[in-house]
């Protein structure tokens, strides 16, 4: 019992070390050495309780992205009861939008495992917005398919963003999060008229909503 408890609790120290690293230096930058050396344990324990450092990134990532939903659902079901699952998609992805646009650190991070093919290479919390549509509309997609349009999905935000920050499109974060939108809808073959009223929406809607990110990636 006391072995285990030690584990959990060295398997915890990695944890909070490597999300303190990753918000304070980024993905890229952070390494298994200094995450190591941090926590005062070694590379071999970092492996062992999270394999590699794209495991253990994305791990941070999906906590932060559910806790980020779990207070974006509370808001709305508390201020906005009875509103539909598209309608919530497309709050959750304006404030997710929002979240980047105010908090320099979230914004490397999200990029940067964009850009090492993180959320290529194992599944992430992003394939919750499509499964959580696919079924509440039943769509009769399958898991390969909601697997494959939410990946879709991510790369075409990562390269808008690039594109835009690069100076290839000029135009507002706001413009963004609403193609950002527009094309995961177009993808469920939602109607254009229907995608638009829920873009009107929610932008009148995410105003209310007051959430934030501080450091470590906390929600708040």
């Amino acid at each position: 019992m006391a072995n285990y408890k030690t584990g959990i609790e060295t398997k915890e120290k990695i944890y909070k070390t490597a999300k303190r690293l990753f918000y304070e230096n980024g993905y890229v930058k952070t390494t298994l050495s200094e995450i190591a050396k941090e926590s005062e344990t070694n590379k071999a324990m970092v492996a062992y309780y999270f394999e590699n450092k794209s495991k253990l990134a994305l791990e941070v990532y999906n906590e932060y992205m559910v806790v980020n939903k779990v207070r974006i659902q509370n808001a709305i079901n508390e201020q906005f009861p009875g509103c539909n699952h598209v309608l919530k998609t497309a709050i959750e992805y304006r404030i997710q939008n929002r979240n980047c646009r105010l908090n320099r650190q979230l914004n490397r991070f999200y990029h940067e495992l964009c850009e090492s093919n993180v959320f290529m290479k194992t599944e992430s919390a992003s394939i919750g917005f499509v499964e959580n549509i696919n079924r509440a509309y039943k769509l009769g997609l399958d898991r390969l398919t909601v697997k494959a349009l939410a990946l879709a999905n991510l790369a075409t935000v990562h390269g808008l963003h690039v594109a835009r920050n690069e100076g290839y499109l000029d135009c507002s974060s706001e413009y963004l999060a609403e193609m950002e939108i527009r094309l995961l809808f177009q993808s469920l073959r939602f109607d254009n008229d229907f995608i638009d009223e829920c873009i009107e929406e929610s932008l009148q809607m995410v105003e209310k909503i007051d959430l934030q990110v501080g450091k470590d990636f906390t929600v708040k």
